[in-house]
């Protein structure tokens, strides 16, 4: 069973609540593809067909956050953090996805791993 939480700050909900504005229904796609798997994309919900290859983690503000399978799989046990940065020094971004024309990137950042153990086990962790 996968274990994948996400979080996020006012920055991305901002984001999230001008591009719904904007936009529409939108979905956050976590894949491997072309891009790097340290970014969201973020499309009309519309314009991109989840396959079964992809699992729902979360939702950011309401929005649904997808993972491919095999990639959310690696991420198991991870809390992701979402943040809002700025395009790289103004250059143009090659992406489809709808932030992009916001003039920023959504990154995906780790903040801590969450550990289960099996009942009788124990893990004393540094502080």
């Amino acid at each position: 069973m996968l274990n994948v939480s996400v979080e996020f700050g006012d920055d991305v909900k901002e984001l999230i609540k001008n591009m719904k504005e904007k936009y529409g229904d939108i979905i956050m796609i976590l894949g491997h593809g072309c891009c790097s798997p340290t970014e969201p994309q973020i499309y009309r919900a519309s314009d991109f067909i989840v396959g079964s290859d992809y699992v729902e983690v979360g939702r950011v503000d309401g929005v649904p956050f997808y993972i491919e399978r095999n990639l959310a799989e690696s991420y198991n046990g991870w809390v992701l953090t979402l943040k809002v940065e700025p395009l790289n020094g103004g250059a143009v971004d090659d992406s489809f996805s709808l932030d992009v024309l916001e003039g920023v990137r959504l990154r995906l950042g780790f903040k801590a791993m969450k550990v289960s153990l099996t009942k009788g086990l124990s893990m004393d962790l540094p502080h």
